[in-house]
């Protein structure tokens, strides 16, 4: 899973964030909308705070973070394919 791959994490813990708000905020970063799937209002509500910029360096860095090579039937799309 994304949200558990080592880069991922160390890169939030140095923002002082969570996996996800980071994922989040890199994909808004690149102009893609991103859709949490969740239905626990905590979660909602932590995924939300996004207000912070990654560097351009952790953003070439998490680019070239390692695929999830599966993703069922889900992985055609092109952020999950590493197509993008």
């Amino acid at each position: 899973m994304v949200l558990d791959n080592p880069l991922v994490v160390e890169t939030a813990a140095r923002y002082g964030i969570t996996s996800a708000q980071l994922c989040m905020r890199s994909y808004l970063q690149l102009d893609l909308l991103p859709l949490p799937k969740t239905a626990n209002l905590a979660y909602i509500a932590n995924n939300a705070e996004v207000g912070f910029e990654i560097s351009a360096t952790d953003m070439d860095a998490l680019e070239t973070a390692e695929h999830v090579h599966d993703y069922g039937d889900s992985s055609f799309f092109p952020v999950f394919g590493g197509k993008l």
